[in-house]
């Protein structure tokens, strides 16, 4: 069996669905367009293993796991997608869009057993000027009796080609001894250059029939199994998303405010409890990196760009109980107490609103956040989670998605090949409603061992279609095209430049604008409404508060926008 994050399920057998929110059949809208069809998409095969697609072929492809893109642009629209993309064994491969060609680009050295490897792959936003491309990998090494989980940042050379000589350590991560199962690696940056990354429970941990010292997610003497070293302790990194904005330091990164110690300080010093939010404020006690905690496998997820609601797949060692999750703020999702609507994993008696870690492996907090449950459940077996698609009306691409899908999540599902599209509330966090995509309409989406999916700078839909464990099939990437009539007129947008200034920064109570020099600040609600605008000559501060009772402004988010001379940045300021 080849080795992968979901080769360790309990049982592959087909779930019985229960499915939260119910199903429906009702078509996708949208005013003076016609329903959506299965005929308004085409799929295209950009690449394979085995050359069937007209397009490209190549035989040395094995095990791909996850992409990203880059974009050549001519007239001010997207003339070309390329694509880097890695496999678990350690190869770095590039797809020329143009010359419809794969190639080898470079090769990671790995320690390659059960899903540990080469296994995430992102490109930075200011790629073409920096030519940085950030690897998550498991390298050929231990220490002591463990293994090594890595964050590096590679400069790709003139020939596009991996400067090795250029790797710089980001993060390291010491793992279990036998960490042979969801060591992470997909990687996201958002619009405002923050890099997402999930890390799974990295250990094996089948055997739950019980509660005490042994072999199983609770246990007291095992570390190769507990869950409470990783997903449930602050002060590891595994069993969670991290959240960190890469830049040109020494360290190679900075900590985005608003991350799980700072969030959840706040809301402990409202509550009262000043002692727990100190300890949450204790950058030891919980690692600043940290965005969310209690994951077992997490191999999969997507982010609204601008709101940042953070989408991701979990799967459960009972395959019945995998899950999606969708949230606006840090949480703790649950395990190794709790999985799925918050059903517990064993006989253990923790408190869902407050569940203690008291394990001997913990040196972090040892009470946590309430346990989050699933937005929804039960939905597949291997629980995908694919992006979540936001219409751009200035993107000007006769392929992109229609805007009958703005502000849906697209899911999958690696095992019983399911495709479903959610589309979300416009304000609250939820999900409105639910349609299956691989049986009726829309049934071009429908794919085959899919791994991962993200909308490309063209507005298309991109599939990468893995090999391996329960079928053999021909892995490489799928390209998904609207070619339907309803095209919205493109709407002119100013250009978001991602290392402009000024720095703008969103802590708790304020946006800072520390760099000296004019700048103009505007504020628009959720509906895109301009508030106010300001213009300052200087360095700023600008209380929430102030905000607030200067304008009559009713709590919720905000998007701001800070211009100077020299370009632009866009912040989202949550006004609560």
């Amino acid at each position: 069996m080849k080795p992968f994050s979901f080769s360790l399920l309990t049982a592959v057998s087909a779930c019985a669905l229960a499915f939260s929110p119910a199903i429906v059949r009702a078509q996708f809208t949208y005013p003076g367009c016609d329903d959506l069809k299965a005929a308004d998409f085409k799929a295209t095969e950009l690449f394979n293993r085995h050359g069937t697609s007209a397009l490209a072929g190549d035989e040395t492809i094995e095990e791909p796991v996850q992409f990203d893109f880059h974009t050549v642009k001519a007239a001010g629209k997207v003339s070309q997608v390329d694509i880097y993309f890695v496999q678990r064994t350690g190869g770095v491969k590039f797809y020329d869009g143009a010359a419809k060609k794969v190639s080898d680009v470079g090769h990671i050295n790995v320690l390659g057993a059960g899903d540990n490897g080469l296994m995430g792959i992102a490109l930075n936003p200011d790629f073409d000027k920096n030519k940085w491309i950030y690897l998550w990998y498991s390298p050929n090494q231990k220490i002591g009796q463990n293994r090594i989980l890595r964050l590096v940042r590679i400069t790709v050379k003139p020939d596009n080609t991996l400067d090795m000589a250029s790797e710089k350590k980001l993060i390291e991560i010491l793992a279990s001894k036998s960490d042979s199962w969801h060591s992470g690696g997909p990687m996201q940056f958002d619009a405002y250059g923050d890099m997402w990354l999930t890390i799974g429970n990295n250990s094996p941990d089948l055997d739950t029939a019980a509660c005490s010292a042994g072999n199983n997610v609770l246990s007291k003497t095992d570390s190769t199994t507990s869950g409470e070293w990783g997903p449930s302790n602050t002060a590891n990194m595994r069993g969670g998303i991290l959240r960190i904005h890469p830049d040109s330091s020494e360290k190679g990164y900075r900590i985005p405010s608003g991350n799980f110690g700072e969030y959840w300080a706040g809301e402990f010093d409202k509550q009262g409890k000043t002692a727990l939010a100190a300890e949450y404020r204790n950058p030891v006690k919980v690692l600043p990196e940290i965005y969310v905690k209690g994951n077992r496998s997490n191999y999969s997820f997507g982010i609204h760009p601008v709101k940042r609601w953070l989408a991701w797949g979990e799967v459960n060692y009972s395959s019945s109980n995998d899950e999606f999750n969708l949230v606006s703020h840090p949480v703790f999702a649950g395990y190794p107490y709790f999985h799925n609507n918050n059903i517990p994993t064993c006989n253990h008696g923790k408190d869902v609103n407050a569940p203690s870690n008291d394990s001997p492996f913990n040196n972090g907090v040892s009470v946590l956040p309430p346990a989050t449950p699933g937005m929804i459940n039960n939905l597949v077996n291997v629980a995908i989670s694919g992006p979540i698609y936001v219409f751009d009306k200035s993107l000007d691409s006769p392929i992109k998605f229609p805007p009958h899908l703005h502000l849906s999540w697209f899911t999958m599902s690696f095992q019983s090949n399911q495709a479903h599209i959610h589309t979300l509330d416009t304000v609250a966090v939820k999900v409105a409603k639910t349609q299956r995509v691989d049986n009726g309409i829309l049934s071009a989406l429908k794919q085959r061992s899919a791994v991962e999916a993200k909308y490309g700078p063209d507005g298309a839909l991109y599939v990468l279609n893995y090999d391996g464990f329960y079928t053999t099939i021909n892995p490489g990437i799928t390209r998904i095209d609207y070619v339907g009539n309803c095209h919205v007129a493109v709407a002119a947008r100013p250009v978001v430049a991602h290392a402009a200034a000024p720095d703008a920064r969103v802590t708790a109570s304020a946006l800072e604008v520390p760099g000296a020099g004019p700048h103009i600040l505007s504020l628009y609600d959720a509906g895109g409404r301009l508030r106010f605008r300001y213009a300052s000559a200087g360095a700023a501060n600008y209380a929430f508060a102030d905000l607030r009772a200067r304008h009559g402004l009713p709590r919720g988010l905000y998007h701001a926008r800070v211009e100077t001379p020299q370009g632009a940045v866009e912040r989202m300021l949550p006004l609560l």
